[in-house]
């Protein structure tokens, strides 16, 4: 009966021994688990992340092209409230630069601000396009022009020079 009863004992420790293995077993895995499901939404927000920022930086880029259209075919545009803001700006010999704000268009991602800056020499525009959401500046985009003022007409004229 003794003999019985040990290997009893013997079975019993190698059933909790086994057990413990499998319980410890089961735990790694479900922290492999786990990690690669914490990696695999860091990777998905990161993306995310990116596609917004890429959004902002569209809106920039389209909004300063807007711009570069309208201060091009200025004759166009001769109503616009925009480039008779920087028409006015351009002849107010006080003042070196300008902020403007508004508020984001629908379907936009966020306020638009434009910051006017008037070089006398040489005869230089920046216009920066800047996108702000939550106010924090989430995307930019300067773009300079040259100007000349027609001597006969008075009315200045622009020439996109570059992006930067």
């Amino acid at each position: 009966m003794n003999t019985c009863k040990k290997q009893q004992l013997n079975m019993s420790r190698n059933r909790g021994a086994a057990m413990i293995v499998v319980v410890l077993v089961m735990t790694v895995v479900m922290i492999l688990a786990l990690t690669l499901i914490m990696v695999a939404y860091q990777v998905f927000a990161t993306i995310n992340d990116e596609g917004i920022d890429e959004l902002y930086q569209q809106q920039a880029v389209s909004f300063s092209d807007v711009i570069r259209k309208r201060l091009e075919n200025k004759d166009s545009y001769s109503t616009d409230e925009l480039i008779s803001h920087i028409d006015a700006l351009m002849t107010d010999d006080t003042k070196t630069d300008e902020v403007l704000s508004a508020s984001a268009p629908t379907g936009s991602y966020g306020d638009i601000t434009i910051s006017l800056d008037k070089k006398k020499s040489p005869g230089n525009l920046i216009i920066k396009v800047s996108v702000i959401d939550d106010n924090k500046v989430m995307a930019v985009c300067t773009t300079k022009y040259n100007y000349t003022k027609d001597a006969m007409s008075g009315k200045y004229k622009y020439v996109f020079c570059e992006y930067y």
